[in-house]
């Protein structure tokens, strides 16, 4: 596969989850993972796991035609769009929430059974809600974004949807959206939302379609009553810029890769016009890695190796960066995984190409890269070693980095801000293909994800072999 395609290509064909939005928001935004660079609270031992053991998994979707031999029957299915995806993973109290199909489903840890199922309505019967997209919990609410446009508020508490606001209808474009025979019909498309920020009483997420035309459209409403503050067109698609995961919200304003390539920009609140913009050279590679607690400073890598560290000063971006420290030569590209903060040192990791294919355009070998270790403050490299790629970004549980590969789940020591050689410590049937901008959710002494193979989506629940 060529590697200048490979994360957009395998979404479109593999129907990559989108799953992880954490790391770069805080809880104040509504996401429910740990920032990366701090040791989850929530677990009750720190110490080194070991080999994961399977406590539970779910049948969350199955593609039409898939064949199968199991009677498990599915949990939900697509409402709208032809590959099979679902949407983040997010907690509130004990409980796993994923959006699969048109349904947001809520999970009991314990056990994995379904404690209950929000079937999402509209109003409006010629714009189709779609499917769940993106969640975000703040307190008891859920706020969900829709692949048919929507926004969307649940009260968790009582077990009702407060309001549906339709932001962002598919038909807008003109475009004709592509059916599954691969033939084009007068059907609304498919949104793509790389999450959903949760800020001061406003929500803001950004929508965009392969399927459709090469622009995306940012939204802001208001977190109450759905009610639209303001709306803005921007070219390129959110979906493929750097990763998922945008906007992250700061107090400044809101941090988005552009989606033209051009840079990260800070838009306003208000209106969402661009306050200032810091170019870049290359595209954002993979997402934005916040400072404890949602905060900045952020770091980033560019597409071409460059790491990046950005704080806001008086409005305005200010960033220094380490030039291609990551990468040799020509043959050194970045992972699959963001930037990893611990304490106050930053790692990254690169893959290696084969010798002969030019830079980004050719196949590439995932047991051959590099690990480098940063000085937080300066970009100073302090370390560098061959290491396998990272396939997606790690969750730090005590001195362990853990993180999801194409084998299963991977645990690599951290000491002393480097990060040692990966061991497989779960390996689940199915687990076979490239897991791009997959964060594993760390609670409660659970690792949680959703994988398995081409044609289904199952909700993984492991921890240690033996319990705690």
């Amino acid at each position: 596969m060529k590697c200048v395609d490979r994360r957009i290509v395998l979404e479109l064909v593999a129907g990559l989850s989108c799953l992880s939005l954490a790391g770069c928001v805080s809880d104040e935004m509504g996401l429910q993972q740990e920032t990366m660079g701090s040791g989850p609270e929530q677990w009750d031992n720190q110490a080194t796991w070991g080999n994961l053991d399977l406590a539970w998994s779910a049948l969350l979707l199955r593609e039409p035609g898939v064949d199968t031999s199991a009677d498990e029957e599915p949990l939900s299915e697509m409402a709208l769009g032809i590959i099979i995806r679902t949407s983040n993973l997010a907690t509130w109290g004990q409980n796993v929430l994923v959006g699969a199909g048109g349904a947001l489903l809520m999970f009991d840890t314990a056990i994995g059974d379904v404690l209950d199922r929000f079937e999402l309505s509209a109003q409006d019967t010629n714009s189709p809600m779609g499917d769940v997209a993106a969640v975000a919990v703040d307190g008891d609410t859920a706020y969900l974004a829709t692949s048919g446009g929507y926004f969307v508020s649940i009260d968790l508490a009582s077990k009702k949807q407060l309001w549906a606001q339709l932001v962002c209808p598919a038909r807008q474009t003109g475009w004709l959206a592509q059916d599954v025979d691969g033939t084009y019909e007068d059907l609304p498309g498919a949104w793509l939302c790389p999450n959903v920020v949760v800020h001061d009483g406003a929500l803001v997420t950004g929508f965009s379609s392969y399927q459709m035309e090469n622009a995306s459209t940012l939204v802001c409403v208001e977190a109450a009553t759905g009610a639209v503050r303001w709306t803005r067109q921007l070219e390129g698609r959110l979906d493929t810029a750097g990763g998922l995961g945008y906007p992250v919200a700061v107090e400044a304003g809101i941090l988005l890769p552009m989606p033209d390539g051009s840079g990260l920009g800070l838009l306003s609140w208000q209106a969402g016009e661009t306050l200032d913009l810091l170019q870049t050279g290359s595209e954002i590679y993979m997402g934005l890695t916040m400072s404890e607690g949602g905060a900045l400073p952020c770091y980033f890598q560019s597409k071409l190796g460059t790491l990046y560290r950005v704080e806001v000063e008086k409005g305005s971006l200010v960033a220094s960066s380490a030039q291609d420290a990551c990468t040799d030569a020509t043959k050194r590209v970045p992972s699959g995984a963001r930037p990893l903060l611990v304490g106050d040192r930053v790692l990254v990791n690169a893959a290696t190409q084969d010798e002969d294919a030019p830079r980004f355009e050719g196949d590439y070998d995932p047991s051959r890269g590099e690990c480098v270790t940063f000085d937080a403050r300066t970009l100073e490299v302090l370390e560098r070693h061959d290491a396998p790629e990272i396939e997606s970004t790690p969750v730090l549980v005590g001195d362990d980095a853990y993180y999801l590969g194409r084998a299963g789940i991977y645990r690599a020591s951290v000491a002393d801000g480097v990060l040692g050689e990966p061991e497989l410590v779960f390996d689940e049937e199915g687990r076979d293909r490239d897991v791009w901008d997959q964060q594993l959710l760390a609670a409660d002494d659970m690792l949680y994800f959703v994988g398995g193979p081409y044609g289904e989506r199952r909700l993984f629940a492991v921890g240690r072999v033996g319990g705690a």
